[in-house]
């Protein structure tokens, strides 16, 4: 029979404080290592999410640019004015003459519904050199001009109407999305050159893969070489 008799039992709690502890601590540590990878390099920490602001450049002006705007916007006869892309929606966009920041890098256009043309590149229609453009693949909160630039294929038709209304089309020949390094170390010689040396080349540039706090770029570049064809 029972004796009738309750012993009370005394739960070890050190034990699963410990547990507890260590899981803290592990929590922090991969936390801390996640951040650091998603600083440095831009990788994303897996389940936690990152808020829009911090994946991209909010400096960027992603108001949208009005029909008289652009109607309005005027540059010398030879240089370009304006950018048409039928394959991937971008028409008559205007086209913003930049040079270089004071950092030595390529500047780019302040909205990301604009491009920009290096001034120090070739001129469209003068039959050589190659025609060095960029725009932005995106703010904050909107897709830029050139978000869908890595989608072109060979053959697809770039069209840049002067100052003086003369059009000269452009085939694709290439387009390759390559490192940030890569892009440093040779891909921006060979964008100032046409991939015909026979012919003049036009050579767009946009920004891709992932946002790098620390930098403040991306860490990707899509490369698109093209051909004047008339």
């Amino acid at each position: 029979m029972s004796s009738g008799l309750t012993i009370q039992q005394k739960k070890d709690r050190k034990f699963g404080s410990w547990i507890a502890l260590v899981v803290c601590v592990l929590l922090l540590v991969a936390c801390g290592w996640f951040g650091y990878r998603w600083y440095v390099e831009g990788e994303q920490p897996p389940l936690i999410p990152v808020p829009a602001s911090a994946m991209a450049d909010p400096t960027i002006d992603e108001s949208p640019v009005s029909g008289v705007e652009i109607n309005d916007h005027k540059v010398a006869p030879t240089q370009p004015r304006y950018i048409s892309i039928p394959a991937i929606g971008v028409e008559k966009t205007r086209v913003i003459g930049v040079g270089l920041t004071k950092d030595k890098q390529l500047d780019t256009p302040k909205n990301i519904n604009d491009t920009a043309w290096y001034t120090a590149s070739g001129l469209p229609g003068s039959g050589y050199g190659a025609v060095v453009i960029d725009g932005h693949n995106g703010g904050v909160t909107k897709d830029g001009i050139f978000a869908k630039l890595s989608q072109l294929k060979v053959d697809d038709e770039i069209m840049i109407e002067r100052g003086d209304g003369k059009k000269i089309t452009y085939k694709v020949a290439e387009n390759k999305t390559m490192s940030l390094k890569e892009a440093n170390e040779s891909g921006m010689k060979n964008m100032m050159l046409p991939i015909d040396p026979t012919k003049e080349g036009l050579s767009l540039i946009t920004c891709a893969g992932n946002w790098v706090p620390r930098d403040k770029v991306f860490d990707k570049r899509v490369m698109l070489r093209a051909v004047a064809v008339n």
